[in-house]
């Protein structure tokens, strides 16, 4: 297991009003969709058919230690990254996950205080990828917190990231890891299962 802990170029979001969003059996979602013809740094269209393209996890998180741990030292977030030693080989529109990350790292520089660690851990989990992020916030994690009760200026942000994980088969919902509780964790197919889901449901 490697371990990185650096960054920069965060820059603050500004964000559309989209409603509150709720917490359903775990997984995030919005109460309501964006409207027709919304956009904003928080809005990421993709076309729903376009290239995917096989990724390791690890590249995007690598990335954002790089780019936005300088910045998030600055405001005084710590970023304590912990990543595998074998790759995470997903299936994936290129540029999507980088977003994926920028979203959920905009939302943490929102609801995160100074003086905190933002734990982010890799792994593979069966045939997933998990991504587990736990700030160390005295009482429950402000973060997924955060994203279950997302108000006017995170809203964006999360709906942004649920239509990027529903795009490559993923979730995002709170729930338990090596980190700790009430972890925001993100879990991916593997390369190879999301088509073999599509394969056996054609059956």
């Amino acid at each position: 297991m490697s371990a990185s802990t650096s960054a920069s170029g965060l820059t603050a979001p500004s964000l559309l009003a989209l409603g509150a969003a709720w917490l359903t059996g775990k997984a995030f979602g919005l109460r309501h969709p964006a409207p027709t013809g919304a956009s904003g740094p928080g809005v990421h269209r993709q076309a729903p058919h376009a290239a995917r393209e096989r990724m390791d996890l690890r590249q995007p998180l690598r990335a954002m230690s790089q780019a936005h741990g300088p910045m998030l030292a600055r405001l005084g977030i710590h970023l304590d990254l912990f990543l595998p030693d074998d790759p995470l080989t997903v299936t994936a529109i290129p540029g999507d996950l980088s977003q994926l990350v920028a979203h959920i790292l905009d939302v943490a520089v929102g609801a995160l205080r100074q003086d905190t660690t933002l734990h982010v851990l890799a792994r593979a989990e069966g045939q997933h990828a998990v991504i587990n992020w736990r700030d160390a916030s005295v009482g429950a994690p402000r973060l997924s917190h955060a994203f279950a009760t997302a108000d006017s200026t995170t809203a964006a942000r999360v709906l942004a990231c649920q239509t990027i994980a529903a795009r490559h088969g993923a979730r995002i919902y709170a729930a338990p890891s090596p980190l700790g509780d009430a972890c925001l964790t993100v879990r991916f197919p593997l390369h190879g299962q999301r088509e073999a889901r599509a394969s056996a449901a054609i059956l």
